[in-house]
């Protein structure tokens, strides 16, 4: 099997450079306030956290967590919100300079974000799971509707 370096191309570029600049730097300052607010209220959730450990709740846990399916629908969709920012916002920098430090910073942003959601959640909490599967859905929906159309589109 040949491998075409021009659908490898086409696949790595076919976002963000058909975009003019005025709408690409728009696009780049929303997905930045969004990514902002999201972090923000990622780890400093909608009732703030306990403050003492008593009456069967922990210091340091959300205590919007009491609240199961608010809570959970909450951190799903917060952190599906973030995660679609930050791949936008790295889709849109791709040909930019200094996007390897872009990079960098966007992944220790996304592990901060992670690790607070981790630690405001009860231990006996397991559905963190679905959580990870709404930072993680963003990207594998792009890479498989990048791979799908540059692939069909070589042929």
């Amino acid at each position: 099997m040949k491998i075409n370096i021009n659908c490898i191309k086409k696949w790595l570029y076919q976002d963000s450079k058909d975009l003019k600049d005025e709408l690409k730097s728009n696009m780049l300052v929303a997905e930045t306030l969004i990514v902002a607010v999201t972090f923000q209220i990622g780890i400093s959730p909608p009732g703030a956290a306990w403050q003492d450990t008593k009456d069967g709740h922990e210091a340091g846990k959300a205590i919007m967590a009491s609240l199961k399916i608010p809570y959970h629908m909450f951190l799903i969709l917060n952190t599906l919100a973030f995660s679609t920012s930050t791949q936008l916002i790295l889709i849109l920098i791709y040909h930019e300079k200094f996007y390897f430090e872009i990079v960098v910073a966007t992944v220790s942003m996304v592990a901060t974000y992670g690790t607070a959601v981790w630690s405001l959640s009860p231990d006996k909490d397991v559905k963190l799971r679905y959580v990870c599967m709404a930072a993680l859905f963003p990207y594998l929906w792009r890479l498989s509707y990048q791979t799908f159309n540059s692939f069909r589109s070589c042929k």
